[in-house]
């Protein structure tokens, strides 16, 4: 049963919560995991790929496309299902992906507007429908 905690993202900047995830993203990388990033589609693959190489000043994630994966990359990024699980997933969805009990830990990060707020309302009922505990967060 994986861990799924939903970060709702409180700065209304633009991409602040997609910053945020690359913050989460950052710390999972650090501590050694491996971490996927499903995203919607190919435009937020592309700026995340972009973000994950200039959120900050002075670091970059290292990171691949799932579809060109190696075992050596600890963080992939994709809008399609990737072939294999990671220990982390960062989900950027409004929905949920289907391969989720496979992974030990989920981080859903939401932007503050209504969309997305009530698309995550959505996923938290889903989780706790099939046995997961989710936490909530606001940052």
């Amino acid at each position: 049963m994986p861990q799924v905690d939903f970060y709702v993202v409180e700065d209304n900047a633009h991409n602040a919560w997609l910053r945020y995830a690359c913050r989460l993203i950052e710390k999972a990388y650090t501590m050694g995991l491996h971490i996927h990033i499903q995203t919607p589609d190919e435009s937020m693959t592309k700026q995340m790929d972009d973000l994950l190489w200039t959120f900050r000043d002075r670091s970059f994630i290292p990171h691949q496309s799932a579809c060109e994966a190696n075992e050596l990359c600890a963080v992939t990024l994709n809008h399609e299902t990737p072939n294999e699980t990671r220990e982390v997933l960062v989900n950027l969805c409004p929905n949920v992906p289907d391969n989720f009990q496979l992974y030990k830990r989920i981080v859903e990060v939401v932007a503050n507007n209504d969309a997305m707020k009530q698309t995550a309302r959505e996923r938290f009922r889903f989780y706790k429908d099939h046995g997961e505990a989710p936490t909530h967060h606001q940052v």
